[in-house]
């Protein structure tokens, strides 16, 4: 308890001092290690009988001075102490298991909105809440692409208590037009379809069927009674696949991070090492031959050490991104899987199976009234 703290009490020499203690003594106030000096006498007692010590100093007209005997102490058995540590212990540790912030990270403010507006009315998460409440990274990342099909990815990171969403966009490709309609939209590839973009023909095939390479999927000839009507064939079909992808790369990597763009000025004839520039500005002709000022782009090398946390959070989107790259516009990968992955003689080896959703319509060309 608080009044057991042990305590120190100096008290300045004088003709009282021996019978102040004796008449501690007989109060039973307990005194440890009582040292007698030239100028003064101190000893030891607790808390507890300070008010006893004060009546006798008072008594005796002594001048006395207080001090704890633990104030050197980093740790003090008290009950005080002991439930401030418990607290210091535990708060943190649940405050860990809360989520008090959902935050995006977008290239425009515009994106940032849509994208937690298709989080707010997906999930339907109130902050602060539970970690177990929050639905896994491959969950959300699948809903949030669905909705938003111009993202290749979704980075989640989370830090303590706050989780950062950052949205990739999928690379611009220019499409070839083509204005001449085909007879026919037919599989490229087999899977199964999941939704149209039809501007002109006949589905031939409905949602959530399974499509084969070859089957015809919009015809471009519509049958009207014993006639046929060519109106051709325009549009997308869109179905989803697996693809399976193959990696074989050493267990240690070199990685360069792009980082911030920093003006570098050169003196000509001193610094005469080859500077790789973003831009150079434009100097007065009489200076230009002895400076010159350049913007720099800097880079920061690392080696990283592959292992199994490291092929989930930095491998297979790196995979991804590639894959998506290797793919037609429009096309998107919904979820991925990691089947295997070997350790052996410095390098790791694996495969990866990617959820790919690809327009698989191919539009070929036949006599028209056909």
């Amino acid at each position: 308890m608080w009044n057991n703290r042990p305590i120190i009490i100096r008290i300045k020499r004088h003709e009282n001092v021996h019978p102040f203690i004796q008449a501690l003594h007989a109060q039973h106030v307990p005194l440890k290690r009582v040292v007698f000096r030239e100028q003064e006498v101190s000893f030891e007692t607790t808390m507890h009988y300070l008010p006893k010590i004060r009546r006798a100093r008072r008594q005796f007209r002594l001048k006395m001075a207080v001090f704890y005997a633990d104030e050197l102490q980093v740790f003090r058995a008290q009950l005080w102490t002991l439930l401030g540590l418990t607290l210091m212990i535990v708060i943190p540790i649940i405050c860990a298991q809360v989520i008090w912030r959902v935050d995006i990270e977008a290239a425009t403010p515009e994106l940032e909105q849509r994208l937690g507006k298709t989080f707010q009315e997906t999930f339907q998460l109130e902050t602060p809440l539970s970690k177990k409440s929050l639905p896994s990274n491959t969950i959300i990342r699948q809903k949030l692409l669905e909705q938003h099909r111009e993202l290749s990815w979704v980075h989640i990171d989370k830090h303590g208590g706050r989780v950062i969403l950052r949205p990739q966009e999928s690379p611009k490709q220019t499409e070839q037009s083509n204005d001449k309609l085909a007879s026919h939209l037919v599989a490229t590839k087999s899977g199964v379809i999941t939704h149209f973009n039809i501007q002109n023909g006949e589905r031939k095939i409905s949602i959530n069927d399974t499509a084969y390479e070859g089957d015809v999927l919009v015809s471009g000839v519509i049958e009207s009674g014993t006639d046929q009507v060519y109106v051709g064939a325009k549009g997308e079909v869109f179905a989803d696949y697996w693809l399976e992808c193959s990696f074989k790369i050493p267990t240690t990597i070199t990685m360069e991070t792009v980082q911030q763009k920093q003006w570098r000025v050169l003196l000509k004839g001193i610094h005469k090492e080859k500077v790789d520039y973003v831009q150079k500005k434009d100097l007065p002709n009489w200076l230009d031959p002895y400076v010159s000022i350049v913007e720099e782009q800097q880079t920061n090398t690392m080696q990283v050490e592959l292992d199994e946390s490291k092929i989930e959070s930095l491998l297979i989107p790196l995979l991804h991104e590639k894959v998506l790259r290797s793919l037609p516009a429009k096309t998107m990968i919904k979820k991925e899987n990691l089947l295997q992955a070997k350790w052996g003689n410095g390098t790791v080896e694996g495969k990866v199976l990617f959820l790919v959703n690809e327009n698989i319509a191919s539009p070929i060309q036949g006599l028209q009234g056909e």
